[in-house]
């Protein structure tokens, strides 16, 4: 089985891609297209994990890329994860022959192992988060001892394999400055380069106030007063209680909090907008396959998260305009919010509270439509002139 085609191959890589939604998966695509333009070959490689448990294609051209998928172990019985593995490297290994990829882009550590035993060369490490900083930010410990014990298990894990792929790869990328010095302090003497994501400029783009209230119309949203928008898996890092409890302190019954995303915590936070009586202002709106029509009939982004290896979500608000709540970079508060908006005129919070987050909030609220206007001018150039697909692309291939 050989490469019919003359053309340069890049392999783009994860333990998941679509029909999931996330900023991997979102990274992964967007790469593909740019590669594409750039006259590559593009394979993408993942798993057939996903939120309905479809039974997916294992192979298929999607926009001119061809995307392969090895069958997850979805029983419970033992020894699942050796088959999983199994079905992976026979995978990667009939791509290899086939393709001979000159540079490889891994967003998943697992997949970084796999690709080095199987003698890929030019693997990139596109690091998507710290699993041993993200995974106790995210996760809620079950109370269980047999989950618990679980939990714990699988956690060191993914933060041994984790380490080994930070030395086995042959290049390390990551998006912020804070994730670099993260990893520093697991593998000093690995050479970490930074680099930039992208963002689609052509779906997130500006709208006029009066095009948002028709936008909302459309949607069967309520279209009057101000509308904060937070999108996120719906995990303890997000911080998202705190947005809805400094919605209370906001002291206006016309603004209303939209929440996109699903997860584990989901239920808790309902609870919670029960509890604060502001159920009716918290609009809890599921995982969105088009979020752009939602950050562009808001008006306003919350970046309420403790943890944060950049926030996809924060350059997509910034592509549409929105002005930007967020907490400043700390010990406590793990996230490039800073780096991003550091020299702009979007609030950044001195601290991670509900209150800070109230006054903020309503300062934002206070903006003149001039204010509003400018603001949204400055993001959206902030966007177009940092976050570009095609210059990462760009880096990732040149420079392996």
């Amino acid at each position: 089985m050989t490469n019919a085609s003359l053309k340069p191959c890049v392999v783009l890589t994860s333990n998941q891609y679509k029909p999931n939604i996330g900023g991997i998966e979102n990274s992964l695509y967007h790469l593909a297209q740019e590669y594409k333009h750039l006259n590559y070959e593009v394979i993408i490689v993942a798993s057939d994990l996903n939120p309905e448990n479809k039974l997916l294609p294992e192979v298929e051209i999607e926009d001119g890329v061809t995307i392969y998928r090895y069958r997850a172990e979805r029983s419970m019985r033992f020894g699942r994860g050796i088959k999983h593995i199994y079905n992976a490297i026979k995978l990667y290994k009939g791509i290899l022959k086939k393709y001979s990829p000159v540079v490889t882009v891994c967003r998943f550590h697992f997949n970084v192992l796999y690709l080095k035993v199987l003698g890929y060369n030019n693997v990139v490490y596109l690091v998507p988060g710290v699993v041993e900083n993200e995974t106790k930010a995210s996760q809620r410990l079950p109370t269980k001892t047999l989950a618990m014990i679980k939990g714990k298990a699988s956690f060191l894990l993914h933060k041994i394999v984790q380490r080994m792929a930070f030395n086995r790869a042959d290049k390390l990328y990551v998006f912020s400055e804070n994730m670099l010095q993260q990893i520093k302090k697991i593998n000093g003497y690995k050479s970490i380069a930074t680099c930039k994501p992208g963002v689609s400029l052509s779906r997130f783009n500006l709208i006029s106030r009066p095009s948002k209230v028709q936008l909302r119309e459309e949607l069967g949203l309520p279209h009057e007063g101000k509308v904060f928008l937070c999108i996120g898996r719906f995990v303890k890092a997000k911080g998202f209680d705190t947005a809805i409890s400094a919605l209370t302190q906001l002291g206006d019954s016309s603004v209303s909090l939209w929440l996109l995303g699903e997860g584990a915590e989901e239920s808790e936070l309902k609870a919670l907008c029960e509890r604060l009586d502001i159920a009716d202002n918290v609009k809890f709106l599921g995982r969105q396959s088009c979020p752009e029509i939602y950050y562009k009939a808001a008006d306003f982004f919350i970046m309420s998260s403790t943890y944060e290896p950049l926030g996809q979500t924060i350059l997509e608000a910034l592509s549409c305009g929105l002005p930007i709540i967020g907490a400043r970079s700390s010990e406590r508060i793990i996230t490039a919010t800073s780096e991003i908006l550091g020299s702009t005129n979007n609030i950044l919070l001195e601290e991670h509270s509900v209150g800070a987050f109230a006054e903020g909030m309503k300062n934002l609220t206070k903006f003149s439509e001039s204010e509003y206007a400018q603001l949204q001018q400055q993001n959206r150039s902030l966007a177009e002139q940092n976050f570009s697909w095609r210059t990462l692309a760009l880096e990732l291939a040149n420079d392996s």
